[in-house]
């Protein structure tokens, strides 16, 4: 399924149990042109789960040169690299060259040749998604989303006011956090 809005609004209401973070944002998220719901959900689940740490979408469908998502330091280095689909071999080896930490987000169907793919790259990080988590997260997506995300230690819970999701992100994204 296409996403049919060009920009989402997401009035976002954060709080984080361990870093005692409580936060309330409105951002503007511009899905790709031809993205489907999906791919879009997988980006915004993954951008919530490293909400504290500040990460930037990408702007404009991801190439072998541009991540998902990303985090630089000043000197425009990449600290954080992280792809939510499964990028080829040389574009995995060039990430992991340029950035600090790969994180690469899959889905149950990609998940075990993701683990092949990343064997000796001790910087690749793999974090997977189920299908049952994004079909109910692509129940949420509306052109004006309201959210409140309460982070446990090792939990996302993400509600609409009507459906509530909960995802499990440690061990894999906590040690980001820190």
């Amino acid at each position: 399924m296409r996403m049919q809005s060009k920009v989402i609004r997401l009035d976002l209401n954060y709080s984080s149990e361990q870093s005692h973070q409580y936060l309330k944002e409105t951002c503007y998220l511009a899905p790709f042109p031809d993205e489907d719901a999906s791919h879009f959900a997988k980006r915004i689940l993954t951008y919530l789960s490293l909400y504290e740490l500040h990460p930037v979408l990408a702007k404009q469908p991801p190439s072998s040169r541009q991540p998902d998502l990303y985090l630089q330091d000043q000197q425009q280095h990449f600290l954080l690299w992280c792809q939510v689909d499964l990028p080829s071999e040389k574009q995995l080896q060039r990430a992991s060259h340029q950035a600090e930490q790969v994180l690469l987000v899959t889905d149950s169907v990609d998940h075990n040749k993701a683990k092949t793919l990343i064997r000796g790259m001790p910087n690749v990080l793999l974090f997977c998604l189920e299908a049952a988590q994004l079909e109910d997260f692509c129940k949420m997506l509306r052109g004006h989303m309201q959210l409140s995300v309460w982070r446990e230690q090792e939990q996302l819970i993400i509600t609409d006011g009507q459906q509530q999701l909960e995802m499990q992100v440690a061990p894999v994204l906590n040690p980001l956090l820190h």
